[in-house]
């Protein structure tokens, strides 16, 4: 599969070489395309990736992944070219941060007055854009789970349409993600985001980034 990645941040570029190493064709969409280290970083991986513009990377995507700080989103989505989401997948990564950093508690903040970025940017794109919140309440050094450690975090998604949020489940069992947890329509973003900012005040206050969430379920008797 073709994936476009829109943005070239750790995250944009971890999702990237991972999905290289899963099989897929990879283009990361970012501002500045020649930067000397994107492009070492694209040879590193082989011919499956390939930097480009934010409009590249939507054209030639089959799935789309949005992982572009808040505060660049919406002008990343119009460089992209709206029309290049119609009937996509749309994998939404993103949290609405104000960018200020964490407090002394090591909380983070969200732009005020916004009820989510899941809904937002499924407003931002065309009706058949089919936007699925994932990758959200996790940091880059988690994204992909190794078979062999023992525990199984859970993955919160949501979106409003079931074959798309299908599609997405079938990209995060590949990523290693064993119990992924629908909990509904995009609208449900405005729960599941604030989990980002849960997994970041416990790295901030332990400096451990290798922590998920999961799902406890009592055993039947």
């Amino acid at each position: 599969m073709n994936i476009g990645i829109l943005g070239s941040g750790a995250v944009g570029l971890t999702l990237g070489a991972g999905f290289v190493g899963m099989g897929h064709h990879v283009i990361i969409g970012t501002r500045n395309p020649a930067k000397e280290a994107l492009q070492q970083w694209a040879k590193r991986q082989g011919p499956a990736a390939v930097i480009g513009t934010f409009r590249e990377a939507a054209s030639s995507g089959h799935l789309i992944v949005i992982c572009v700080s808040w505060i660049g989103a919406k002008s990343a989505i119009e460089q992209a070219g709206i029309w290049n989401f119609k009937g996509k997948t749309i994998v939404d990564v993103t949290n609405p941060l104000d960018g200020k950093g964490p407090d002394k508690e090591g909380r983070m903040s969200f732009v005020t007055g916004l009820s989510s970025a899941g809904e937002q940017i499924q407003a931002w794109l065309p009706p058949d854009a089919n936007v699925v919140k994932a990758l959200s309440c996790v940091g880059h050094e988690m994204m992909f789970q190794h078979q062999q450690d023992s525990e199984k975090p859970t993955m919160f998604i949501c979106g409003n349409n079931l074959q798309a949020k299908k599609e997405v489940t079938g990209i995060l069992h590949q990523m290693g993600w064993e119990d992924v947890a629908d909990m509904g329509k995009i609208i449900m973003s405005r729960n599941i985001e604030p989990l980002g900012i849960l997994w970041n005040a416990y790295g901030f206050r332990t400096g451990s980034w290798d922590h998920a969430f999961k799902i406890v379920k009592k055993k039947k008797s």
